[in-house]
This record gives structure tokens, C-alpha cells and sequence, in this order.
């Protein structure tokens, strides 16, 4: 081999190791190459973790599982861009996200909650009351209360025992969470309050949230507005979500207002509601019927 192709050989080395160097070092930062605008963006990641096992899908695509353990999902090495996010399982409504992903941020979705295409309506108990006139929740005794213009009758919550109440009703108490201050709700970890028009539904923060979305005390959010009227609203277990009596139609309403929120129907509504977060169930009057929705 002549000295001239050596010097060739030894300089074409030199070149592409530092070439590969330079790349290795680029992808190790969390760089990658946007072939649309050709040139070289640190990359960003998007989290979710869900209530039940899923496929989920970036722009369409199927991207993966959630893990066997914890059911959540990571999605690492994304060009900063917005990814049309889709989280379905089977006999579940499908979850769907606009995610902003930002160079060298993750993007973080702890709390998302799938909600069942079809929900079991299970009676609980019917009343022996005839021409009711009133439908009522008392929360303190868990107990429902219906009645006429003579009689009272209670169905306890939990059994379906009914009882005849000869003299005035019980003091009936706030179906839902404590009431701080007139129309505030206080969510179940203390953090947040709930309060809503005849249209609207807002939240204010008490504590600074301590995940995404990053919120501190005193802010203030829409969550969302419905064409009809809101009759009540009341905080889901985990204080991420609400339960909407909108137009006599029960929706389950997420609070995450990023990029859109999502609002699953849960079935139809004609009189009060009430949801018992330790039996994590729904509780609604159809008649004189008391019937029960489980939403585990």
C-alpha cells in the first residue's frame, strides 16, 4: 500500500471517528435529528399512568402497552412537536390527548382514568311510597330518603334496608364533600375547590399541586362549560375528577385542562345523585326506584 493511501485511510479514520463521536455524544444529551426541518432538536418524553391495562397510540399508531405493573406507559425520545395520544382498552371509552411535548421536559399524565363503555345499573331497593315527592341523599347516615305528603321512608345505602319514619324526617345533610364557604367544594386531599354556575364548572387550588399539571395556591381554572344545565357536581375519589349532572345526563369530567379535557358519559339522570367514594359507587333515583352504579 502506497504512503499516499495510507495518509488517505489514516485522515478518512480520524474523520469518521470523530464524526460517529460527535453523533454518539448527541444522542447520549437526548438530541435527534428532525428530518422535516433538517437540523438536530433535543428531544422530550410523555408519561401516563392508567386505572386499567391498555394499548396506547401516538398519532394513530400503536406505540405500546401499558406495563403489567402500575399500568403505566413512557414514551422517551420525542421531537418536540404536539402527538395526538389515544389510550384504549377493551370495554373501556378510549382516552385522547393533544400532548405538547417540550425539548428536554417530560410530559407527565399520573391520573388518568378510564371509564367502561356500558355501566350495570343494580337496584338496590324499591319504596313502598306511593305519589313520591320527594328524593333526597343523607350522607352522614348513608342513607336515601324519599317521601310523600303523609310518610317518610329511608333505604339504607349499603344493604337496602328500609325504614318507615313515623314522625318528621331526619336533618338531611350535603351529598357531597364538605362545603367550606358557599358554593366551594373542597376536594378530597384538601387541595382543591370545586364550585359551578347554571354553565360552568371552576376550580380553585388551596395548596400548590405537587405533579403535573403544576398549579399553586390561589389559581384559578376553568375546567370546562355545558350547553345545558349543570344540576350538581361532585368530586371523584381521587380529586382529578369531577361527576357532572349536566342536562339529566351523568358525566365523569377530568380537571386536567391541557390540551383538552375528556368527559365520558355514565348513564342518564332524572333526580339527585350521590357518590360514595368508599363504596366508590353512584347512587341515583329512577321512580321509585333506588338504583347503584359501580365505577370500580
Amino acid at each position: 500500500m502506497k504512503k499516499r493511501t495510507r495518509r488517505i485511510l489514516f485522515y478518512f479514520s480520524v474523520l469518521m471517528f470523530v464524526l460517529v463521536g460527535w453523533l454518539v455524544l448527541l444522542f447520549a444529551l437526548g438530541y435527534k435529528y428532525d428530518f422535516v426541518q433538517n437540523k438536530f432538536f433535543k428531544t422530550g418524553s410523555f408519561e401516563i399512568k392508567t386505572n386499567a391495562s391498555a394499548q396506547v397510540y401516538i398519532n394513530d399508531e400503536l406505540a405500546g402497552s401499558t406495563s403489567f405493573l402500575g399500568d403505566s406507559y413512557s414514551k422517551g425520545r420525542l421531537l418536540p412537536r404536539t402527538y395526538n395520544i389515544r389510550v384504549d382498552s377493551e370495554g373501556y371509552q378510549s382516552w385522547r390527548k393533544l400532548i405538547k411535548i417540550e425539548a428536554g421536559f417530560l410530559s407527565s399524565f399520573p391520573k388518568v382514568v378510564l371509564m367502561p363503555q356500558n355501566f350495570d345499573e343494580e337496584l338496590v331497593a324499591s319504596s313502598s311510597l306511593a305519589n313520591i315527592i320527594n328524593r333526597e341523599f343523607d350522607k352522614e347516615h348513608s342513607l336515601a330518603i324519599v317521601g310523600n305528603r303523609q310518610k317518610t321512608e329511608t333505604i339504607n345505602l349499603k344493604n337496602g334496608e328500609k325504614e318507615i319514619l313515623k314522625q318528621s324526617p331526619i336533618p338531611v345533610t350535603s351529598v357531597g364533600p364538605k362545603i367550606t364557604t358557599p358554593n366551594y367544594i373542597i376536594s378530597p386531599d384538601e387541595n382543591k375547590n370545586l364550585w359551578f354556575t347554571d354553565h360552568e364548572i371552576w376550580i380553585k387550588w388551596i395548596k400548590d399541586s405537587r405533579y403535573q399539571p403544576y398549579m399553586l395556591a390561589g389559581d384559578e381554572e376553568l375546567v370546562t362549560r355545558f350547553s345545558q344545565k349543570i344540576s350538581d357536581a361532585q368530586w371523584y375519589k381521587d380529586s382529578e375528577h369531577l361527576i357532572v349532572n349536566a342536562g339529566g345526563v351523568l358525566e365523569f369530567v377530568e380537571i386536567d385542562g391541557r390540551d383538552g379535557i375528556n368527559i365520558f358519559d355514565i348513564t342518564t339522570i332524572s333526580g339527585p345523585f350521590y357518590y360514595d367514594r368508599d363504596m366508590d359507587a353512584i347512587f341515583k333515583f329512577e321512580g321509585n326506584k333506588l338504583l347503584r352504579i359501580d365505577l370500580k
